[in-house]
């Protein structure tokens, strides 16, 4: 029966890490963690984040006794009695045939991270839902916070070259702006561009896909996660709404956001996605930064050349 790691206590806490890091994993944190003990000693380990279940170790001579099929129902029927019944699992890929045993559906993978789900048909009927408002030759992904003229121009560029064109907005509530408003402030600044705006839901830059996005920390584990969400959406959104282009801007500052359009480039080679990575749009010679935008915000009149009139006016009056 797996018991509680108490991550309030030091001891518990750093036994729990190292334990992870000798099988090869860091410690990210987590809304609770589990483990099974031989002897007083940890044999093996879950944990939860959400309806995420994570940190998934088991010593290598331990592996035969099936103890991540007992740690993962049991973290199940914690979170079904929480209300959760949807769960999505991040793993090493060596363990990819016991979590397919237990039902679980592979979404992405790389080389040291396999993302899967016990719901396949929640994804399935996302990408029906985007279908019934069209077939899209070209997408864009933004967070808009906020929505900037530099947003615009990478839209603008992106309907110049093709036609169908959807842009998925963030959904997660992980900025400064919710995402009603940077919805809104998408909506409004692109209405006179013919493309289609949407929802990006939970398979599109999420925290179930990409939740070191939302902390900008360009680290080993980080690349890996958006090496994961790359393959994502190459390997199944793109291929299974037909896209052709993927339109991503330029990243001279941001270390993170430059890595995953490097993963998008790479795992797009040899498919049928092209990446068209758009040089950023700039004023007086200044690249346009969301990042700048939101830390002079107290000062409206020193960054309002780099919003659309749409943007500013939400800002002043929110949203309706």
């Amino acid at each position: 029966m797996p018991t509680k790691i108490n991550l309030d206590l030091d001891f518990e806490k750093e036994e729990f890490i190292n334990f992870l890091e000798k099988e090869n994993l860091s410690f990210d944190g987590c809304d609770e963690a589990y483990a099974i003990r031989e002897d007083g000693k940890i044999v093996a380990t879950g944990a939860y984040k959400g309806n995420i279940l994570k940190l998934f170790a088991v010593l290598e001579e331990k592996r035969e006794e099936g103890y991540i099929p007992k740690i993962v129902t049991f973290l199940k029927d914690l979170l079904f009695k929480k209300g959760i019944h949807e769960t999505f699992i991040f793993t090493k890929p060596e363990y990819k045939n016991v979590f397919t045993s237990l039902f679980y559906t592979e979404l992405a993978s790389t080389d040291k991270m396999l993302l899967l789900t016990d719901n396949i048909k929640a994804y399935e009927d996302w990408i029906q839902s985007i279908r019934e408002l069209g077939d899209f030759n070209g997408c864009i992904v933004m967070n808009a916070n906020p929505f900037t003229k530099g947003h615009r121009y990478l839209a603008q560029t992106a309907a110049n070259e093709i036609t169908n064109i959807i842009v998925f907005v963030v959904e997660e509530e992980k900025s400064l702006f919710d995402f009603k408003t940077r919805y809104k402030m998408v909506e409004k600044g692109l209405e006179d561009i013919w493309l289609q705006v949407a929802p990006g839901g939970k398979f599109i830059i999420s925290e179930t896909t990409f939740p070191s996005y939302f902390l900008k920390k360009s680290d080993d584990h980080s690349k890996e996660f958006a090496k994961l969400d790359a393959d994502l959406f190459v390997g199944r959104i793109a291929k299974d709404l037909g896209l052709k282009v993927r339109y991503v801007g330029e990243e001279p500052s941001d270390e993170l956001t430059s890595s995953y359009n490097e993963a998008l480039i790479e795992r797009a080679k040899n498919t049928n996605l092209k990446i068209r990575v758009v040089p950023r749009k700039e004023i007086d010679g200044v690249p346009i930064s969301a990042s700048f935008v939101r830390e002079h915000l107290s000062n409206i009149e020193e960054v309002e050349k780099y919003l659309p009139r749409t943007t500013i006016e939400i800002l002043q009056k929110g949203v309706k």
